[in-house]
């Protein structure tokens, strides 16, 4: 799976919208949702302000692995606690 697909399947997971991102990274509404869509690439800029916003998701979207003992997870693994703690 590529940057692009695990950045969709973040906002999948997250319900995190093109306008938070745009809030949260400086990076136009635009070009998220044209990532969302397939319509663009990823780029290094999109890449570091991602990982700024979204620390515990740097090491999943550039490898596609997690690290849960290091704080580095998915954000299906932030779901399922999520879930676990609204129980």
């Amino acid at each position: 799976m590529m940057i692009r697909e695990r950045l969709i399947d973040f906002f999948n997971a997250s319900g995190v919208t093109s306008k938070d991102m745009e809030k949260l990274t400086g990076i136009d509404r635009d070009k998220w949702n044209a990532v969302r869509a397939k319509r663009r690439r990823v780029n290094e800029d999109d890449i570091e302000a991602f990982n700024g916003a979204f620390p515990q998701f740097a090491y999943w979207l550039t490898t596609g692995l997690t690290i849960p003992e290091a704080g580095q997870i998915s954000p299906e693994i932030e779901k399922v606690r999520s879930e676990k703690i609204l129980r």
